[in-house]
């Protein structure tokens, strides 16, 4: 069910051989353990961004909102396909993330995605030493399903953990970051690349940024061995160079053609719009 959105906003990731990474579980040597770095935290915000198919087709649109919650962090997300993509395949996605304000670390999500087909809604736990998930599966005119996950392996980022994290750090170009990142049920291996320091033009408006390369293997989610992820071919990331640190601009190829997702609107949150709600439970067994 994992589709052109997903790739492009959840994971933004390309394939790599296994011969750019080591074998088995000595990936784990690889990981970037370092705390949270000293650039400054990014302010409640809402940020906006439309997707389009081949540089051709408008495909959709995305929205994510970072919030106040106590000692915590809330991050919503929305995504979903609009006008002729949305008449070839419909599809839409929710996500709730809820970080450790202090050390930027992942400590539950929610996350819901919708085609034609059925509905998935994945809850998990992120724990100092593993990650629990439950995923439900609900096909449309059928019975759910659910399919419980126990990962041996953490502490692990989620997708918006791993956004705060990389704009935490300096960013100089030839800096290499790499991460273990839980964007639904199963744990992938990500190497972000900081290439260099450029103006671009945005919808219209120029930016200085940062471009970014990232790369991606996937990880078996209980024996941690790697694996090629061949979906994806290459992707980019501009981030805003400024007091943001957020992507303005973002290109993926993958097996269908060429995605992106371009910045349309980003502002500051105020006031009872700036705090969020912790979800009921955060418990996954």
């Amino acid at each position: 069910m994992k589709a052109p959105l997903f790739y492009l906003i959840t994971l933004l990731f390309p394939s790599v051989t296994l011969a750019q990474v080591p074998a088995g579980t000595a990936w784990k040597a690889s990981v970037t353990k370092s705390p949270a770095g000293a650039f400054p935290l990014l302010t409640p915000c809402r940020i906006e961004y439309d997707l389009s198919w081949n540089n051709l087709v408008s495909a959709g649109s995305a929205m994510i909102r970072f919030q106040n919650a106590g000692d915590a962090w809330i991050a919503r997300a929305e995504a979903g396909t609009n006008g002729l993509a949305r008449g070839l395949w419909k599809y839409d996605c929710t996500m709730a993330s809820v970080l450790d304000a202090a050390t930027l670390r992942s400590r539950y999500m929610e996350h819901s995605e919708t085609d034609s087909a059925e509905t998935i809604l994945y809850r998990v736990a992120f724990g100092q030493k593993d990650v629990r998930t439950a995923a439900k599966v609900s096909p449309k005119g059928a019975a759910s399903t659910m399919k419980n996950t126990v990962c041996p392996y953490g502490p692990i980022d989620d997708i918006q953990a791993a956004i705060l994290y990389v704009r935490s750090q300096p960013l100089t170009t030839g800096q290499v970051i790499t991460r273990v990142i839980q964007p639904f049920d199963r744990p992938y291996l990500a190497t972000f690349t900081v290439m260099a320091r450029e103006k671009r033009k945005v919808s219209g408006t120029d930016y200085p940024t940062i471009r970014l390369d990232v790369k991606i293997c996937k990880l078996h989610a209980t024996k941690l061995e790697l694996s090629s992820y061949k979906k994806m071919k290459t992707a980019t990331i501009w981030v805003s160079d400024d007091a943001w640190r957020v992507p303005v601009e973002m290109h993926a190829s993958i097996w269908v053609g060429f995605v992106s997702a371009t910045l349309t609107k980003r502002e500051y949150l105020a006031g009872k719009d700036a705090l969020g709600k912790l979800p009921a439970s955060m418990t996954v067994k």
